[in-house]
């Protein structure tokens, strides 16, 4: 398997057997092993939005658990609405997963539904990334995903967290 990416970055990649598109512009955040993950969202625009996170092995190939998330109206908090394993969420505002004992990655998938249209588009993602060290050790990693429907260009229409925790020293 390759090595675990340091940071995350923009990748195209293949969710069609996860029921995705199969070139879909993803953020892919690394979560070496022995770490959490926590991902949580926010709807900031008019048109309706959803995220899509998916759970992927170090070659990037979907692995449980996947969710859907979305949010009922503008500047509302994004609901785990669709989840595999089914039962897997305790919380439906936030997704926790591992720690894993192998090095995994979070993709983070955008999309968005105008008036009219009959199916979700994929919206335009960004993202930034922080460190937070105690010391010298590895505390909190934080990225943040923004992303554009193209309705306005300013890249504040859906807004998901993913915070990955480090549980050893």
């Amino acid at each position: 398997m390759p090595a675990l990416a340091l940071k995350p970055a923009l990748r195209t990649i293949n969710l069609s057997a996860a029921g995705g598109p199969s070139d879909a512009t993803v953020v892919v955040i690394p979560l070496p092993k022995n770490t959490v993950g926590v991902v949580f969202g926010q709807r900031l625009a008019e048109y309706l939005q959803r995220c899509n996170t998916y759970l992927l092995d170090t070659n990037n190939l979907v692995i449980d658990p996947q969710a859907v998330w979305d949010a009922p109206a503008a500047s509302s908090r994004f609901l785990i609405s669709q989840i595999v394993p089914s039962g897997f969420a305790q919380d439906p505002s936030v997704l926790c997963v591992g720690p894993f004992n192998e090095d995994r990655n979070i993709a983070v998938y955008c999309s968005h539904k105008k008036a009219g249209d009959s199916a979700y588009k994929q919206s335009e993602p960004k993202h930034s990334f922080y460190e937070f060290k105690i010391g010298s050790k590895n505390a909190i990693s934080f990225t943040m995903v923004n992303a554009e429907d193209g309705g306005d260009s300013d890249f504040h229409d859906t807004v998901v967290g993913v915070a990955v925790v480090y549980t050893t020293k």
